[in-house]
Formats: structure tokens, C-alpha cells, sequence
């Protein structure tokens, strides 16, 4: 049976929405009588996935239920370690997962055995193609190739004629999207539009990305724009255009935001920056499971928390909101 049609008594629900419950919850080893929902997510060494982690601890603190984070340590074996997380998390017997569908070549057959083992899946951030043949119950997450449209409109209002993708996770669906979105865009304004690939290997390397876009430049003096897929690729995207006596001459612009992409807006070192809100993934990712799990609520179809696209116009409310650390990485 649906762990979903599980009912949580009166006493259980209204102790969840005290202020300090949980604390209490968990001195008592009171855990046992929560839902458990198990989160696999990404590398928290990437920027990105802190304040992501952040939205699922929130929602869980305010549904009152037992929340894990789980990721790879690395890039370097991403679909072996992240299949094997979803294998391994299945037999902890959780309620629900959220689960991130990066590579979905590799995680696809664990969220369907998920399913299969009658367990609550919500898939985020990645799987917009593949949530409902996985039969997950609901996705959260940017539409992947506006944000590359959108990018490129940045960039062709900037005078950019020549932009390049760079995309630091290869085999994922979202990214590669953001590229395709992109390149089509510039190409359809009688523009030039490129991508390229960095190894899992070195996208943990920021000297090792630097180097790579450095080379990419180098290459091609043509090259006008460079857009990345994340907040720290982005700051070494600036390095490597500083680097090569570029400044002023290449246009960079990103995905993802952080309090340094941010000012780096404010600044102009860069052009643009586009949130799909990772908070509101994390948060809205917990949020539909222990909904599902508690009363059999959830909302039909999918969830979209961007693209919502940042420059000189509105930097400085994000600045605002990102003090309070629900806009981005630190």
C-alpha cells in the first residue's frame, strides 16, 4: 500500500506546527511516529546546493516531519555515486524521496524501483522530460531552455555576436538544455552561438575551469560572451576573461546566482544573472511530499521556479533578500 494514504494522528500534526517541536521531537526519539522523507541532491561543494539544502531543512521544519539531505561528495563519479545513493536510500525504507534527476541514464531505474516500492517520489530540479514516466508525483523546477533564451537575448542587446556555453555538467538534461536553448537563440538572430564541455573531473577545479575558458578564448578571438551554467563557473569565467586582457571585450553572464555573482552584477563585471531559485526547489520539493504524505494533498503537473533573469534593473533587491539567505549561495 501507498505509503501516502498513511494517516498521522490530531496530537502528531498540531505538535508539528509548535514552535520548538521538533527539538522535542527528536530528544524523545519521538522521530519514529514522523514521515521520513530522504533527499538526493548535488554536490553540496557546489555553491548552489547549500541554499537548495536550505529550502528542504525550512520545509521540513514547518511540516513537522524526519528530513535527510543526501549527495556525492564530487563531480568525478556523478551517475554511479547518485545511483547508488537512490539504491542505498530505498533501503532505509523512507516515505518519500526528493530526488534530483541529473543524469537520468543513470538514476532513472532507481526512482522507478522507488515507485515500484510504494514509496512518495518527487522529482526536482532536473527531470522535466522523465517525472511521469518515472511516475514521480509531481516536479519542480526552471524551465531549462528559456534560460538559455534568455540569455541570449541578454547578450544580443549587449551587442554580443559571438557567445559560447559552458557547460560543467555534461549528461545532465538541464544543462545541456540551457546551451541548446541558447545557441538556438543566437543563431535564429543571425548570431553565433557555441557550447562546450568541461569533464566532471575539473569542474571542481576552478583553476583547472579557468584554464579551459581561457584556452576557449583563446582559440577564437571572435568570442564575445561566455555563458555559464552555475555561480562558481561563473566567477572563474571572469577570472579567465581578466586573465587574458579581455575585460571590457567579452561579455560574461550566468545561471545560478551567489552574493559574488550579485555584486559582480552591481559592478558590471557581469552582464546577467539568471535564478531559477534553488531555495524554492528545496523548499517546494519537501513541501509536496510531506503534504502528499500527511493529508493527500498535491498539485497537478509541474512547478516552474524560473528562469527570472537579474542585472543592473533589480540587482539590488536580490541583494536585499539574499541577506537573509534564500536567494542563492553565500
Amino acid at each position: 500500500m501507498m505509503r501516502s494514504n498513511r494517516t498521522w494522528s490530531g496530537h502528531t500534526l498540531r505538535a508539528a506546527l509548535l514552535g520548538g517541536a521538533l527539538a522535542a521531537l527528536s530528544a524523545t526519539g519521538a522521530w519514529a511516529d514522523q514521515p521520513f522523507i530522504l533527499e538526493v541532491g548535488g554536490p553540496l561543494s557546489d555553491p548552489f546546493f547549500s541554499t537548495f539544502k536550505r529550502g528542504g531543512d525550512d520545509a521540513a521544519a514547518a511540516e513537522g516531519v524526519r528530513f535527510e539531505f543526501t549527495a556525492p561528495n564530487g563531480f568525478d563519479n556523478l551517475s554511479q555515486d547518485l545511483a547508488k545513493l537512490i539504491e542505498v536510500g530505498i533501503t532505509r525504507k523512507p516515505d518519500a524521496m526528493v530526488i534530483g534527476d541529473f543524469i537520468p541514464d543513470a538514476e532513472d531505474p532507481g526512482i522507478k524501483a522507488a515507485v515500484a516500492a510504494g514509496i512518495v517520489v518527487v522529482i526536482v530540479n532536473t527531470g522535466a522530460d522523465s517525472w511521469e514516466d518515472d511516475g514521480a508525483i509531481a516536479f519542480v523546477g526552471q524551465d531549462e531552455a528559456l534560460a538559455g533564451r534568455e540569455a541570449a537575448r541578454a547578450f544580443l542587446a549587449a551587442g554580443v555576436k559571438n557567445a559560447v556555453c559552458v557547460n560543467h555538467v555534461p549528461g545532465n538534461p538541464g544543462t545541456q538544455a540551457r546551451c541548446d536553448g541558447m545557441v538556438a537563440a543566437m543563431t535564429e538572430a543571425g548570431a553565433k552561438g557555441t557550447a562546450f564541455n568541461l569533464p566532471y573531473s575539473d569542474s571542481g577545479n576552478p583553476q583547472q575551469v579557468k584554464q579551459a575558458i581561457m584556452g576557449t578564448l583563446t582559440a577564437d578571438s571572435t568570442i564575445d560572451g561566455v555563458f555559464t551554467l552555475g555561480s562558481g563557473i561563473a566567477e572563474q569565467a571572469m577570472q579567465a576573461v581578466a586573465s587574458a586582457g579581455l575585460g571590457g571585450n567579452v561579455q560574461v553572464g550566468t545561471t545560478d546566482i551567489s552574493t559574488n555573482t550579485l555584486n559582480a552584477v552591481k559592478s558590471g563585471d557581469l552582464l546577467f544573472d539568471i535564478d531559477q531559485q534553488p531555495y524554492l526547489q528545496g523548499y517546494y520539493g519537501v513541501l509536496i511530499a510531506a503534504q502528499r504524505l500527511k493529508y493527500g494533498l498535491q498539485p497537478i503537473g509541474m512547478i516552474k521556479t524560473g528562469p527570472m533573469v537579474i542585472d543592473k534593473t533589480n540587482v539590488d533587491a536580490v541583494l536585499e533578500a539574499q541577506k537573509l539567505g534564500v536567494r542563492g549561495a553565500g
